[in-house]
């Protein structure tokens, strides 16, 4: 069973792309170390209580590029296939792409940090209907059990940051002042296999016994406009291309549609940057 992320894992700190390819470098070479040894190597500061490392190691996980194990004070890390993927492609993470897959894996049901897959998944009430922060905090409150609306806005102050001038700033996903607006996309074509490796990630988390699903399951349960900002045409668009290329194949005999699978996650991690200019 997956240990329960706590909200304040943060530290109060945003990510930072910068430190985040620095942590994936070591568990390239499977580094063990403490949270010292990693501020000496990398440059990334830390101190005796708080500091950058040990949340920067946290998002790293979150974001899907690494594993890592804790014992007495020494950290293990490994990158998984997906990290491996995005070192060779993005050494430094400054693809738009690469932020659009961290985006994703932080906000995974069940896997993702519980603040990130709220406000995607869940507040995230379309593009057409904005919501108010007190909203969120409220309703994350109740969700996430948080202690207070101190720790829930204290929880959520790193989202906002990242999103409206952080390390997701470059997607323009949502904008955050006096309310929430999610903005709207259209199909973007680079982000293909990245289409496909978000589908089926989340198709293995939430269906693992399912090899077909329905069409509403993919844009309520699995959340996909949600994720990349689509409305029910666009990804429409997006599974029939997804079918062009063998990933998927739409039953539209059926009521309501389903989409079958046809290939794995394992088969689209080596293809997730094939269609960058």
């Amino acid at each position: 069973m997956r240990k329960k992320i706590n909200l304040d894992f943060h530290e109060t700190f945003q990510p930072e792309f910068p430190y985040i390819s620095k942590i994936l470098g070591l568990a390239i070479a499977e580094y063990r170390g403490n949270k010292f040894d990693i501020s000496s190597i990398t440059g990334i500061p830390t101190g005796k209580e708080k500091g950058k490392v040990e949340p920067h190691i946290k998002y790293a996980k979150l974001m899907g590029l690494i594993d890592y194990s804790y014992e007495k004070g020494t950290y293990r890390l490994t990158a998984t296939d997906v990290g491996s993927e995005v070192r060779r492609q993005d050494k430094y993470l400054h693809e738009i792409l690469t932020a659009w897959l961290c985006h994703y894996c932080i906000s995974r049901p069940k896997l993702g940090a519980p603040q990130w897959t709220y406000i995607v998944r869940h507040a995230n009430m379309g593009f057409t209907s904005d919501i108010s922060p007190e909203f969120v905090y409220s309703g994350a409150q109740r969700e996430l059990e948080c202690k207070s609306i101190l720790d829930t806005r204290k929880a959520f102050s790193v989202v906002k940051g990242s999103y409206t001038g952080g390390c997701f700033m470059s997607m323009d996903y949502l904008r955050w002042d006096e309310i929430i607006s999610f903005v709207e996309k259209s199909e973007q074509i680079e982000l293909m296999f990245l289409y496909a490796f978000a589908l089926l990630d989340s198709w293995n988390i939430l269906y693992p016994d399912n090899n077909e699903i329905t069409f509403p399951e993919v844009m309520e349960k699995i959340a996909f406009g949600k994720i990349f900002g689509l409305n029910d045409e666009d990804t429409d668009l997006v599974l029939c291309s997804l079918e062009e290329k063998g990933i998927v194949k739409i039953n539209r005999q059926l009521f309501p549609i389903t989409v079958v699978k046809t290939a794995s996650k394992k088969e689209i991690i080596p293809r997730l940057y094939n269609m960058l200019m």
